[in-house]
């Protein structure tokens, strides 16, 4: 198993979702904002530090998440988007 997490642009959580969907993700959760600093600045979603983040989260076996991971930078990048970034971990799994 696998986790991909993608952090974007809180904005974009419409075309993620559509493009989860397209994907055949078996399903997500969402943290709808995510607040943090790093080396794009600081991101909170007010008026002083605006483009607030989200993030999502996908389960699913190693070669369907593989597939999503592929499908999801594809898009991203045919989008122009800059700042979603994706992840791909292992899950450890409790009986």
């Amino acid at each position: 198993m696998k986790l991909v997490m993608i952090v974007a642009d809180a904005a974009r959580l419409d075309d993620l979702r559509r493009d989860l969907h397209a994907l055949e993700a078996p399903g997500y959760s969402v943290l709808p904002v995510i607040e943090g600093g790093g080396r794009t600045g600081v991101h909170s979603g007010d008026r002083v530090h605006p483009g607030a983040l989200a993030a999502l989260f996908v389960v699913a076996p190693d070669g369907q998440a593989a597939a999503l991971f592929d499908g999801m930078v594809a898009r991203r990048d045919a989008a122009g988007d800059t700042v979603t970034r994706l992840f791909m971990l292992p899950v450890e799994r409790q009986a």
